[in-house]
């Protein structure tokens, strides 16, 4: 038990270093951020995915569900939801489930672009309180050639983050 409460801290802790429970430092400020709509088709017996839209640094997201409140801007303190999947090599595919707090039901707080991964910061930028999101972070802008403990070198990610609200 302890082993396993040892090593959902060493992976939680570099995703969202900085994140505290309680509160946060009130900070703002706004960044323009860019997103190129890519095309994706699905047979029509099927359920239609929502649009997949790409950034120039190759964080691709999803919009599951667009919030209607306050936009998450560079250095926002946020509480949100996380559910953390390893992918496939085309980062589309999500392959293993890792980690969740939704499984503690405890919500992170934490400001975006301050000490997480750069693609979870990316993938948040512009999105709305109340919405949810799906992250394909590359590699490159996750754990990188590296990798940190459990998770293997080169591994890209796939976040699904519920933005629950900004923290004043």
């Amino acid at each position: 038990m302890k082993k396993a409460i040892a090593l959902a801290m060493m992976v939680a802790l570099p995703v969202l270093i900085g994140c505290k429970s309680e509160s946060s430092d009130k900070t703002d400020d706004t960044t323009a951020q860019t997103a190129t709509k890519t095309e994706t088709e699905t047979p029509a017996q099927q359920p239609t995915e929502p649009e997949i839209f790409s950034k120039p640094s190759g964080v691709r997201y999803q919009e599951l569900v667009v919030g209607t409140g306050k936009e998450a801007v560079n250095q926002m303190p946020v509480e949100c939801h996380y559910t953390l999947w390893f992918s496939d090599s085309t980062g589309l595919q999500k392959v293993q489930r890792f980690q969740s707090s939704k499984d503690s039901n405890k919500p992170f707080q934490c400001q975006v672009g301050v000490r997480l991964i750069a693609g979870w910061s990316e993938g948040m930028l512009g999105m709305k309180e109340g919405g949810t999101r799906r992250i394909y972070v590359p590699w490159e802008l996750g754990y990188g050639a590296q990798g940190y403990g459990p998770i293997p070198p080169k591994t890209n990610l796939v976040f699904e983050i519920d933005f629950l609200k900004a923290v004043q």
